[in-house]
């Protein structure tokens, strides 16, 4: 074997996936009008890592298990629960580093995914098609608004 192809060869094998099996990543299924995964949830830079097959159903996911009665998916980011089932996450910047935010001093009990487009936030809901992608943000101390909105403190 010529010196090119073993480099070549070597090179593909240092960057192929270690992951053999062929379980589709539950975050790759995605609204196709807003790009947002319909069954993993928005969490900051950061998430905890799962890295392992989990088995949905209709309304959640639990670790997979040889009884599996209903779809097989891999889920990199995610955490299993005290009852059993296992959410799965997408990461999604930090709202305050992107954008300018006002000092709270008080903490604010609000810590969720939101929406915002020019400028206006309100809650992302999992599985809506409420906004894009790149549209999503991590909030860590916010508050609610008596219009529906959020607003972010620093």
């Amino acid at each position: 074997m010529s010196i090119t192809l073993e480099l070549l060869l070597s090179f593909i094998t240092t960057i192929t996936p270690l992951r053999t099996d062929t379980s589709a990543d539950l975050c790759d299924i995605v609204d196709t009008a807003t790009g947002v995964p319909l069954r993993c949830e928005p969490r900051s830079d950061g998430a905890p890592v799962y890295d392992g097959d989990v088995c949905c159903d209709e309304s959640s996911c639990v670790a997979a298990s040889s009884s599996c009665r209903g779809d097989s998916y891999y889920c990199y980011l995610g955490e299993a629960r005290a009852d059993g089932a296992v959410s799965c996450y997408f990461e999604v910047p930090d709202y305050c580093e992107m954008f300018s935010c006002p000092l709270s001093f008080e903490s604010l009990p609000l810590e969720e995914p939101m929406c915002c487009y020019e400028g206006v936030c309100w809650p992302h809901v999992l599985g809506s098609n409420d906004c894009e992608l790149d549209d999503i943000y991590w909030c860590w101390s916010g508050q609610s608004n008596p219009d529906g909105t959020v607003s972010c403190f620093d």
